[in-house]
């Protein structure tokens, strides 16, 4: 393997007789103190390159190498420092969390069975798993995708919804149970022995469900109904990034490392137009696909290099499936499931959150082109976004309702609305980076979460909070669900600096200080 530099014996300091005929030479000759010529920062009239015959060294492939493993070694080690690989007595933990749901819903079934004068012998329902446990990358505090395949008696809006809340509002290891009713995939949320569940609903035209799911009849899958089929889709998909990937254990780190990347930057939130899980798995996949051999940390500079530069109007697929047309709302990122017939993710990206993921991909990939870079790299990679050096205007989201319990229900139904305001910012001509992050304020005795974005404009825009609130609003109380929301409950919004800023959002990577604007590779991003 060669490595290409250019190099060339230009002198330093500088002599005068090389300044410019406009610039004295009082100014241009160097200062008495000189710090290494690589960290001075020359005037942009310096001939720091000159064009000079290119200079080839080449590297021993076997130090490359040694290079290359010392470096995925590294990398793993990091990631399990960071905590984003759980400890055998979390995965026994969550091991027994399923097993408990498991038993909860059959009770659950067994109880419908007997309210709709059923045989309760032969009506059964089971849990399925999906999402990053599933595909063993998740972390201690990653949440549990779940399912529960119930039998056709068993609605969505009572036996689900209403019932099955009930038995588990009755068990002392649930807490924090809430219900996403219009959501896409409708689900209940809540924490199981400490530990967050996504729980979503598919009724299959059958007794028996149990024996459907591990028969798994294409011909009882035929009869589903669209919205069950929906929440199926995640089962469908996991199995098939499994068999497509040529090597489980790389895939696991690599998707590993770029859901911390993307946590440490605030691109994980889905509600709020950022990566869903599923688009992590489907894009770390693609790179696995095209690099099999590939080591982790080859991978990792692969994902970022391929992401930064592709070309967005074409869908990421990982099966090479063709499809009419691009739904609205994936516009700006397609990525296709792999599964049939092929369908896109759900996304919520929008131009603002667009930007930034463009924006953090390059910086990413400026970050770890270089193979022979320092292992200390790391901690600039996933370095925290510093929200505060980054803006200096925010808009704060506050929601508050009389108890936790209804907090958690009305901040659950207007996250699933917040790409709406999103949109609304957008048209009015500012751009916002909404920070996932839920903050409290304190200094207010009713339950609360705060939520602060980050907003740019190119222009002066005058941005009239109220009418903001307003519109907003009518798409948070469009439906009865939502007014009853509202009754107990309540939102303000207000536009603060950065003195209104808590604490935890003025992280700032000290190392970041320290690197020339030329590592980076973007233009106005001297803060990391």
């Amino acid at each position: 393997m060669a490595y290409l530099a250019t190099a060339a014996p230009v002198p330093w300091p500088p002599s005068t007789a090389m300044a410019p005929a406009d610039v004295p030479a009082a100014v241009f000759c160097a200062p008495e103190y000189q710090t290494l010529p690589f960290l001075l920062q020359p005037p942009p009239w310096y001939p720091l390159l000159p064009p000079q015959v290119p200079i080839v060294f080449h590297l021993d492939p076997a130090f490359v190498a040694e290079t290359d493993s010392r470096r995925s070694r590294s990398l793993v080690q990091f990631l399990k420092d960071e905590g984003a690989v759980p400890s055998p007595e979390d995965e026994k933990k969550r091991e027994r969390v399923i097993r408990e749901l498991k038993k909860i819903v059959m009770q659950w079934a067994k109880a419908v069975a007997c309210e709709e004068r059923v045989p309760a012998r032969q009506t059964t329902a089971t849990v399925l798993t999906y999402g990053s446990y599933t595909l063993g990358a998740h972390g201690p505090d990653s949440d549990i995708d779940a399912i529960c395949a119930g039998p056709c008696i068993a609605t969505l809006q009572y036996h689900f919804f209403v019932v099955l809340r009930q038995i588990l509002e009755g068990r002392p290891e649930v807490s924090e149970v809430q219900t996403v009713c219009s959501a896409k995939v409708p689900l209940m949320r809540f924490r199981f022995d400490g530990i967050s569940v996504d729980f979503t609903y598919a009724q299959l035209p059958v007794i028996d469900a149990l024996k459907a799911i591990n028969t798994f009849s294409p011909e009882s899958l035929k009869k589903i109904d669209a919205r069950s089929w929906r929440s199926l889709s995640g089962i469908r998909v996991n199995e098939r990034i499994v068999q497509l990937v040529p090597d489980g254990e790389k895939f696991q780190v690599l998707l590993r490392g770029v859901k911390l990347w993307a946590r440490k930057r605030g691109l994980h939130c889905h509600h709020l137009g950022f990566f869903a899980g599923i688009h992590l798995a489907i894009l770390a996949a693609y790179v696995c696909q095209r690099y099999p051999n590939a080591s982790v940390n080859g991978l990792l500079t692969m994902f970022f290099q391929i992401f930064a530069q592709w070309p967005w109007q074409t869908p990421v697929s990982l099966q090479g499936q063709l499809t009419d047309c691009l739904p609205t709302e994936g516009r700006l990122m397609p990525i296709v499931m792999p599964c049939t017939p092929p369908e896109f993710c759900m996304s919520n990206v929008t131009k603002s959150t667009f930007k930034k993921i463009r924006e953090e991909l390059s910086r990413a990939y400026a970050l770890t082109k270089d193979p022979l870079r320092h292992d200390s790299e790391w901690t600039w990679i996933f370095a925290p976004f510093p929200y505060a050096a980054r803006y200096h205007q925010f808009l704060r989201i506050a929601l508050y309702a009389s108890t936790s319990e209804e907090l958690l229900d009305w901040a659950g139904w207007v996250k699933s609305r917040l790409r709406n305001l999103i949109l609304k910012l957008e048209n009015i001509g500012v751009e916002c980076d909404p920070c996932p992050s839920e903050e409290v304020d304190h200094t207010v005795l009713e339950p609360n979460i705060v939520f602060y974005w980050g907003l740019t404009t190119e222009t002066t825009v005058y941005i009239d909070t109220l009418s903001l609130k307003e519109g907003f609003m009518n798409d948070v109380i469009n439906d009865v669900y939502g007014k009853v929301k509202c009754t107990h409950s309540d939102l303000t919004m207000s536009i603060v600096g950065l003195s209104h800023l808590p604490k935890s959002m003025h992280s700032y990577c000290v190392s970041s200080q320290f690197l020339p604007q030329c590592m980076l590779g973007l233009p106005g991003y001297a803060n990391l």
